[in-house]
Order: structure tokens, then sequence, then C-alpha cells
């Protein structure tokens, strides 16, 4: 799990932890820093392709 935080320039990935491995440490993991159109655009590419699938 991760919080991400959108902000109107960027989204950031942070905070992670695995629910299931409550001992695993994750705090030299990340944050992920992605510049917001990019990202955006990604997540509609995702979209697109994931729906074309459908009939």
């Amino acid at each position: 799990m991760a919080r991400i935080t959108p902000t109107t320039d960027s989204v950031i990935w942070d905070s992670f932890e695995q629910p299931h491995r409550k001992t695993r440490e994750y705090t030299a993991f990340g944050p992920f820093q992605f510049d917001r159109r990019q990202y955006d655009d990604a997540l509609r590419a995702l979209n697109a392709a994931i729906g074309s699938d459908e009939t």
C-alpha cells in the first residue's frame, strides 16, 4: 500500500507498507514523484488499453 498525493503539478507516492508483513521496513523506499500531466496521460493510456479488450 502507499499514500498517493496529487497536486496541480505532480503526483507523489510515499508511505509504503505491506499490510500482511508488518515487520518489513519500507522507509528507504521512495518517495516517487511524477509529473502530473505525464501521470494522467499514462493512466488514460492504460484505461484505453484495458477498455479496448471489452466486448
